[in-house]
């Protein structure tokens, strides 16, 4: 898992997955800026990657969950051609990445876990057991794979508080259900009888403790067992129950005790995010866990100071040293906080004054094309969306998402 040092300081060529993600933008600008030498490989026909002059070469290569072999095939290829030192997947690509991680990882550093710690991580009720058996605060859960475990579920005293429901795979929080006793709403009446329809073993969802509070984000890199870069941001501005589009850093020790506790017990090696309630008591209760890149990855900048934790990690590491954003580095993405509006704290002013202090995470006056590409991955998505019956989000990760598939 080491990485040369003399590579390091003559340039390093670096292979990015996940393209069409604002995130792995960031990261192929930061590791230009620091002077390496950037490569991209999508599925996706257009992507902000693509257009970019932080990236030296783009590749197409077939969709991971069509064809992981055929995928794993295409991503060596390119390793060995092109002669890649290190090899970081960012979406959820890098699930059929670790399929492979074996054979890639004969020919330079790959940023992968193994698939069963990523599994664990990723499942939502493989992680809140291996929280609670690691003694960290994670709502109370029940795993509910048939409809005749709903109604055992339902008819206890479990629904006299609010209840979220929500499968143990999904992203973007786009089938989250929140479920009581009176649920007199017809339209969560009729969510909640296709979810009983749809489940199974193999479809399961879980049943949790709705926490009131704060909601908080954190993102890092860590580097067999330790963190070597570490941010936490709260969830200000959102579009619906979805991800975040505004990023400001706090300083949350709690959080940075919680995650540094799991990364050390578990001694990962990649990037890993949560998302945190923080209860009126102070209590923070971990909802779910992302072992990959995410937007928290904005805050650190496309100046190349994280290029360094992706490049140099034992020397942070050996160094006892952990890269955290400027406190005063703020990102949005532009569109999608229009979209939200001023639903966050602050009201109308409050808002105005968090877009105008933000830099936008994708237009930059010396990178202009990917702000324009936007436009074509946005059509590329309605359609995607409209042929499959999906909305744009579910649109955005169809060809790479996994769910515990096999």
């Amino acid at each position: 898992m080491s990485i040369k040092a003399s590579s390091v300081s003559g340039g390093m060529t670096v292979l990015l997955t996940g393209g069409r993600a604002p995130c792995t933008l960031e990261l192929a600008r930061a590791l230009h800026a620091a002077g390496h030498r950037v490569l991209v490989a999508e599925s996706a026909r257009y992507h902000l990657c693509r257009v970019s002059r932080a990236v030296e070469r783009n590749f197409r290569v077939p969709a991971p969950n069509e064809d992981k072999e055929a995928f794993l095939a295409a991503v060596e290829t390119i390793v060995v051609d092109e002669r890649v030192d290190v090899f970081i997947p960012t979406c959820e690509e890098i699930f059929y990445v670790a399929y492979g991680l074996v054979r890639l990882g004969r020919h330079c550093k790959v940023w992968a876990a193994p698939l069963e710690q990523l599994g664990e991580l990723h499942d939502k009720w493989r992680f809140v057991r291996l929280a609670a058996r690691l003694g960290l605060s994670v709502p109370p859960s029940t795993l509910i794979q048939t409809r005749e475990q709903w109604l055992a579920y339902a008819g206890g005293e479990q629904l006299d508080e609010e209840i979220v429901m929500k499968p143990a795979y999904s992203r973007f929080a786009s089938r989250v259900l929140f479920v009581d006793k009176a649920c007199t709403s017809p339209g969560k009446q009729r969510r909640l009888a296709e979810v009983l329809s749809a489940l199974s073993p193999a479809a399961p969802w879980l049943a949790q403790r709705r926490i009131y509070g704060r909601h908080l984000c954190t993102y890092s890199l860590a580097y067999e067992g330790e963190l070597v870069a570490h941010t936490a941001y709260p969830c200000r501005y959102r579009v619906g129950q979805g991800a975040t589009v505004y990023f400001e850093p706090t300083e949350h020790e709690g959080a940075l005790r919680w995650v540094r506790t799991l990364v050390q017990a578990i001694g990962f090696t990649g990037q890993i995010a949560f998302d945190f309630i923080e209860a009126e008591d102070g209590e923070l209760y971990a909802l779910e866990c992302n072992p990959r890149a995410t937007s928290g990855i904005h805050l650190f900048g496309a100046d190349g100071r994280l290029a360094q934790a992706f490049l140099q990690p034992d020397a942070l590491r050996d160094a006892g040293r952990m890269l955290v954003p400027e406190q005063a580095s703020r990102s949005m993405l532009t569109a999608a906080m229009l979209a939200a509006g001023w639903s966050g704290n602050g009201g109308f002013g409050g808002w105005l004054k968090a877009i105008a202090s933000a830099r936008d995470v994708v237009f930059s006056r010396k990178d202009m094309k990917p702000a324009f590409e936007q436009l074509r991955v946005l059509l590329e998505l309605w359609r995607t969306g409209r042929r499959h019956g999906i909305s744009l989000a579910e649109a955005a990760t169809i060809d790479m998402e996994w769910n515990g598939d096999a």
